[in-house]
């Protein structure tokens, strides 16, 4: 089963609704429950140049996104950020590992990124560990700093800085 990266399209709008629309995709991100085609379709025909999409696919189903930033304000150049979502029946197969592995390669060879900076739920430990098999490390806690099935969670601030 290959997992191939390609960037989003315009018409991948509705399997982005349904993959964030996954019970573990929204709760582990910071997408809300039941996102329309239409909503999708906005974003992806709005998108700013300084940020870079891409999806992941199995067997041409789309199964992963990651959407990296590009920080552009004029001290924060060399930073950047991303989010990702997995189609809750495709976990712990590695496509969060190719979709950082993508924008690490964007960051570190074309945008000359030094610094990323994610957030992730404290409770994610999965993801938590995935970050860190790339080099990102806790730098600190964020306390009731996302709203979650009806109650205050906390974050990690989490980095990766090339060196």
């Amino acid at each position: 089963m290959e997992i191939v990266v390609r960037p989003t399209q315009i018409t991948d709008a509705k399997a982005l609704a349904e993959l964030y629309a996954q019970p573990k995709a929204h709760r582990e991100t910071l997408q809300l429950p039941l996102p329309s085609e239409a909503m999708w379709r906005q974003r992806l025909e709005n998108k700013p140049e300084h940020i870079y999409s891409f999806v992941a696919e199995i067997d041409g189903k789309v199964i992963g996104n990651i959407g990296f930033e590009h920080l552009q304000r004029p001290r924060l150049l060399h930073c950047g950020t991303f989010g990702l979502g997995v189609h809750d029946n495709y976990h712990g197969l590695g496509v969060g590992s190719k979709l950082i592995e993508s924008v690490l390669d964007l960051a570190d060879n074309w945008l000359q990124i030094k610094r990323i900076q994610i957030e992730v739920n404290c409770d994610n430990q999965t993801a938590i560990a995935c970050y860190k098999k790339f080099g990102f490390v806790v730098e600190g806690e964020a306390e009731c700093s996302v709203f979650r099935d009806g109650e205050y969670i906390n974050t990690y601030y989490m980095a990766r800085i090339k060196r």
